[in-house]
């Protein structure tokens, strides 16, 4: 009986699309975001774990990092709607991960150009299978598929929209992963990092590289920012950057000390206290991997 009831459950549960519960915050006078869950991608949270940002520019909204789903992007369509009727005139991906972009499709239908990474565009074609179709119910993922990129971003580029500044910034270095962009907008001095800062939870190096993530630090700390807009994480102060750095810069410490001792690969990897980290969200899912990667990067590093 009861294992009867709960495949009611289940069916019942299965039938309705998810309601994502977005509530947009104001980070700065034109630009909104909404918080993902610090977790791993699941059913349950709707692939719903990057931030997303949209910013008003009085004529338009601009998207930056269009979520999870075409339903996530429906529904945060909707919601900024209410806060002002405007159209979208462009959405911006800053990389390559799909929990950023899938709610491209959703624009796509409504002709709104979609500026994306040349790795971004070359990796996924259309109608492939990604993590997130692979993960979500069906009545949530109905609607979501790769759609193709309308510009590819290859180098620093500039965007004006009324008069809103959007400063694109290529890394020419592997960081969060083999390709990411950054925006800055220096109306308000916005920083959108996308997934080169994380707060509250750890960041995963499997995509790309420490010594790049340090790098890209360098490049975004030379920018005047009031509002840091990370890719995971609620603040928008410089809790993120600082994290980051720490992190990272111990990740490197410690693979280049144990190199040096001579230590192996599995003690460094089981035996390296990070301890000071493991509060953030998601440590015990990626800390060991994270030692492993920084492990095989300086393994052979030479210091340009």
């Amino acid at each position: 009986m009861l294992n009867k009831l709960i495949l009611i459950i289940s069916i019942v549960t299965a039938s309705f699309a998810m309601d994502y519960k977005l509530k947009p915050i104001k980070i700065s006078p034109s630009v909104y975001m909404f918080v993902g869950h610090n977790e791993i991608v699941t059913k349950q949270n709707g692939g719903n774990i990057a931030n997303t940002y949209w910013v008003n520019t009085k004529k338009h909204w601009v998207v930056i990092d269009s979520g999870a789903s075409y339903l996530y992007a429906k529904q945060a369509y909707n919601i900024m709607q209410k806060i002002q009727k405007l159209p979208v005139k462009l959405v911006i991906d800053t990389h390559m991960h799909d929990d950023h972009w899938m709610g491209n499709s959703f624009y796509k239908e409504k002709n709104i150009p979609i500026y994306a990474t040349s790795l971004q565009a070359n990796t996924f074609k259309i109608g492939q299978n990604t993590r997130i179709l692979k993960t979500l119910n069906k009545n949530d993922s109905k609607g979501t598929k790769v759609v193709s990129v309308d510009n590819i971003i290859t180098k620093n580029t500039n965007l004006n929209v009324d008069g809103y500044n959007f400063e694109i910034v290529v890394l020419k270095k592997p960081a969060h992963t083999n390709q990411d962009m950054f925006v800055y907008m220096s109306n308000e001095k916005v920083l959108f990092a996308g997934d080169l800062l994380f707060s509250e939870r750890l960041t995963s190096i499997r995509d790309g590289s420490i010594e790049g993530s340090l790098a890209s630090l360098d490049i975004m700390g030379k920018y005047d920012v009031k509002v840091w807009a990370n890719g995971h994480g609620k603040y928008t102060d410089l809790t993120a950057f600082n994290h980051m750095k720490s992190y990272l810069s111990d990740l490197k410490t410690n693979a280049l000390k144990a190199i040096e001792d001579e230590i192996e690969l599995d003690d460094f990897v089981n035996n390296t206290d990070m301890s000071k980290y493991k509060n953030m969200k998601l440590f015990d899912r990626l800390n060991k991997a994270n030692l492993d990667n920084a492990f095989r990067e300086y393994e052979f590093f030479e210091e340009e």
